[in-house]
């Protein structure tokens, strides 16, 4: 037993200070231990029977003392462990999408296979950050596989490994996958080498190239052991989203009652479990986000309605308007166009007139109720995003209580980039009543009104004209601009 014990010190010396450079990177002992002790078992093979089992228990206990290097710890993280969800809708079928989870970690390496994620990942995308009180982890690397099974990539990626042959009793049960050729595997089974029929391959077990479902491998180091609260956030295809309204108008015109709705689509290949959304309407710097308040669960493949903003008995605005099709930069003299003169409701978007908060772009469907209560659909709308002090306005069809006709007058080509276009707009009201009619001239690039009848105001990349007609008044409405054609 002595014997035995001073055998050992003399081995550990060995191997620390002989060889440093045979111990691995922090010079350790364990790499010559091992040959030591075989090199002992042998020696001792035949006297091993007479040491006493106490003196082999101490032999083995030190043995099993050796430091060894530590496998790394790999742990499955689903959805089971996340605590929080967000997500943004993007533009063309992008979202961002931000995620707490917890993880145990040991002390070292370790490996966290994060499942229930999006297939269609932009992984340069991925950020990865440890929340306190967790202490920081340090990411070594990290790898994504999206879930792409088919008997092509299963043959491919078992090419070298054992397969199951499925066929008469005569045929072995399991072979050796040594190449594919065409319609044919060439496996090897019983030191034979034989083609099969690839749809006579079966496969034992899923090759770890190969994953069922979409997943994020990550490689970490730990400073210690505890359960880690992270956040990991990528950008992923797969969402879209659009907004859509109900106006109902009453039978007077005077009231309308409004409903407006978001509808998210899920194609990105994860169920999300009580997420909280918010709605981007541009990829810019200075976004306008619409919050969803309340979280919600869109299941992959699915499609949700969500209730963003509800009004009722909201008093609008009546207006007349004409939009001329004409076209500045085009020689049109002698063309006589008679644009319709449209009716059109507005409300202001003011907390102070029922609204309050920014309404998304969207298709506005609109109804109009009957005095006996019943609806008929008038029409659809098309509205960009309503920002606060902005209007919501509905066309709701055309009407002959005013008639419009409009010619250009002169067309002017000044060099080759520069062009002058004169404009009247005849206009009658043929009723018994006063009315308003507001003309909207579309204007783009450089340009200025060199005369006009009428003053304007600038309404956005339009000119707008605001004339009163008294009952069964003529107006005419004229006006020159200079555009650059460039």
């Amino acid at each position: 037993m002595k014997h035995l014990y001073s055998l050992f010190l003399k081995l550990s010396f060995f191997g620390c200070h002989s060889h440093p450079r045979e111990g691995g990177e922090h010079g350790s002992p364990v790499i010559f231990w091992i040959p030591a002790f075989a090199r002992m078992g042998m020696t001792l093979k035949g006297n091993l029977n007479k040491v006493s089992s106490s003196t082999r228990s101490i032999f083995f206990l030190f043995f099993l003392l050796t430091p060894f290097s530590s496998q790394a710890l790999v742990q499955d993280v689903s959805r089971s462990s996340q605590l929080d969800v967000n997500v943004t809708l993007y533009p063309q079928e992008m979202a961002l999408i931000k995620e707490k989870r917890t993880a145990f970690v040991k002390e070292g390496i370790n490996k966290l296979l994060i499942k229930d994620v999006p297939s269609s990942i932009l992984m340069d995308t991925f950020l990865f950050q440890v929340l306190p009180p967790s202490l920081p982890l340090t990411v070594l690397e990290y790898t994504f596989q999206a879930a792409h099974i088919t008997r092509e990539e299963l043959l491919q990626r078992s090419v070298g490994d054992m397969v199951q042959l499925l066929g008469t009793t005569a045929t072995p049960t399991s072979a050796k996958l040594l190449a594919l050729d065409g319609d044919d595997a060439i496996v090897e089974a019983m030191d034979i080498i034989f083609a099969i029929k690839k749809n006579r391959v079966a496969f034992p077990h899923l090759p770890y190239t190969l994953v069922p479902e979409a997943l994020i491998t990550l490689k970490v180091t730990a400073s210690k052991e505890e359960e880690s609260l992270f956040e990991m956030g990528y950008l992923t295809k797969g969402f879209s989203w659009d907004a859509a309204y109900t106006i109902i108008v009453d039978s007077t015109g005077h009231h309308l009652d409004l409903n407006n709705w978001i509808t998210v689509r899920n194609q990105s290949g994860v169920d999300i479990k009580n997420g909280h959304f918010r709605i981007a309407h541009t990829q810019q710097t200075n976004e306008r986000f619409y919050e969803i308040e309340h979280p919600i669960s869109v299941a992959n493949q699915s499609t949700k309605n969500i209730s963003w903003f509800a009004a009722r008995n909201l008093t609008p605005a009546n207006s007349l308007r004409i939009y001329p099709k004409n076209n500045i930069i085009v020689n049109e003299e002698g063309v006589v166009m008679k644009p319709p003169v449209e009716t059109w409701l507005s409300v202001q978007n003011e907390a102070s007139k029922g609204l309050g908060v920014p309404l998304p772009e969207g298709t506005i469907k609109v109804f109009k109720r009957n005095p006996d209560g019943s609806l008929f659909y008038i029409g659809e709308n098309k509205t960009s995003p309503i920002l606060l002090e902005k209007s919501l306005s509905l066309r709701l069809g055309t009407t002959k209580e005013i008639t419009a006709e409009m010619r250009q007058t002169d067309y002017r080509k000044l060099g080759a980039h520069v062009v002058e276009s004169g404009y009247r707009l005849d206009l009658k009201n043929t009723t018994d009543s006063p009315k308003q009619v507001m003309v909207f001239q579309n204007v783009s690039g450089e340009w200025v009104i060199l005369r006009e009848t009428h003053s304007h105001d600038e309404d956005e990349k339009r000119l707008k004209w605001t004339l009163s007609l008294a009952p069964q008044e003529e107006v005419s409405l004229r006006y020159r601009i200079r555009m650059n054609v460039q």
